[in-house]
């Protein structure tokens, strides 16, 4: 079982992981599904994404456990688990 603390400090990573995507490029790493750590490259910004390539919705829930963000180095959106976020700069 996860404790209150480490919820709210993930609640908080990720906040904060999203703020400085919305502003501009952000490297942060995570856990992938797989297991393997992850180094990416995103945003959230559409200036920096060009609107050929923001989100035009599909109507599906997002899950709120869930980061979408737009990989600069793949050029294509992502996603991965918030508990996953391992750091970011």
């Amino acid at each position: 079982m996860e404790s209150i603390e480490n919820k709210e400090l993930v609640n908080y990573m990720v906040f904060e992981l999203k703020a400085k995507m919305q502003k501009g490029e952000v490297k942060f790493k995570y856990t992938k599904k797989n297991g393997e750590i992850r180094d990416a490259l995103g945003t959230l910004n559409v200036d920096v994404i060009g609107k050929e390539n923001a989100p035009s919705g599909t109507g599906k829930q997002v899950p709120e456990n869930q980061i979408r963000y737009y990989d600069l180095n793949s050029k294509g959106w992502r996603s991965f688990i918030a508990d996953n976020l391992i750091s970011f700069e």
